[in-house]
């Protein structure tokens, strides 16, 4: 726990928490990394949960700290444990799935160019949600923010928007840490107290956090369209990456998305329905959808399986309804 999450649990009165237990083997997907085993994301066992903070409210408007020494603790992220699950990692060698997120960044990053993202809201800011839990957004998500955090010239931010269930929490080791709900609900908070830098030096995190109450207000506040913003506009290289609840499950997508610049939706091959599909991009009528994601496409090409190795489509789907017949959600 860091000094300043000490501190305010210490203002609080709540107890020190106990020390979070490392995940064993038998709380993980049984996934592996390569085909012809399929992988897949389920939800992490359930963690006991810390208190929620209560600090002091206070009328006075968020006041920015200025930005000295960095003194915010790092996340280690456990690679090997992400390649036991079938996710990227640094250094690995070029694989179809490391080219496959090649190709949906670079589309993503074309957007950036100012005139070319139909979107009224900042490009920079990029939505992965799906339509239904299990379709492998989160698993998008990890994958496309160290994908992009290995650009040149970019710097990634990662938030967990999905608190009910803080995969991309857990995915960093970042589970129960003070994070974007605790933000919202505590003007007291700078954003230096929830941005967590981790050892990849391209890439941060802000976790879900502890408040789980009032998530789609908090969601759809001034609060959160402020801090939109500022994320935006305080580095010009920096991706944001939010990993939204899906779209079906909650509300809190459809409430986040009018401020996201570029919103990706991933698909299930050969398990989402037509009707959920076309549930879900009604649920976002109201937004342009950037692109689809089709997950776990069954390779073959040039007369060679690749078996059931994750595989990725993209598909273009601008407008509000106007939704393209060769746009593989509307097919």
């Amino acid at each position: 726990m860091s000094t300043i999450e000490k501190a305010m649990r210490r203002l609080s009165g709540a107890p020190e928490p106990t020390p979070e237990p490392a995940l064993s083997e038998d709380a993980l997907p049984n996934e592996t990394v390569a085909p012809p085993v399929s992988v897949t994301i389920e939800p992490v066992q359930q963690l006991a949960e810390s208190p929620a903070l209560h600090l002091p409210q206070s009328p006075s408007a968020r006041q920015p700290r200025s930005e000295g020494v960095d003194f915010r603790p790092q996340l280690n992220i456990d690679f090997e444990r992400l390649r036991h699950l079938g996710f990227l990692a640094p250094g690995d060698p070029t694989s179809r799935l490391s080219e496959e997120f090649q190709e949906i960044k670079r589309k993503l990053i074309a957007n950036l160019v100012p005139g070319v993202n139909p979107s009224n809201a900042p490009a920079n800011l990029i939505m992965v949600t799906s339509s239904a839990p299990g379709e492998g957004k989160t698993y998008t998500s990890m994958n496309l923010a160290l994908s992009l955090a290995l650009e040149i010239d970019r710097t990634v931010l990662a938030i967990d928007i999905d608190i009910l269930k803080s995969d991309l929490s857990k995915l960093f080791g970042a589970y129960n840490r003070t994070g974007l709900y605790d933000y919202l609900a505590h003007p007291e908070l700078d954003i230096s107290d929830i941005m967590m830098r981790t050892n990849v030096p391209s890439l941060s995190l802000i976790p879900a956090g502890t408040v789980r109450e009032g998530i789609t207000e908090r969601l759809a506040s001034q609060a959160m369209f402020d801090l939109t913003r500022e994320l935006a506009a305080r580095y010009p290289d920096r991706i944001i990456i939010f990993d939204a609840p899906p779209v079906l499950a909650t509300s809190g997508a459809a409430a986040l998305a009018p401020m996201i610049g570029q919103v990706v939706l991933v698909v299930e091959a050969y398990k989402t329905t037509q009707e959920t599909l076309r549930n879900a991009l009604t649920a976002l009528d109201h937004v342009p959808i950037t692109g689809v994601v089709i997950n776990k496409i069954r390779h073959r090409a040039a007369g060679r399986s690749y078996g059931y190795g994750y595989g990725y489509g993209y598909g273009y789907g601008y407008g509000y309804g106007n939704r393209d017949a060769n746009n593989p959600a509307t097919k």
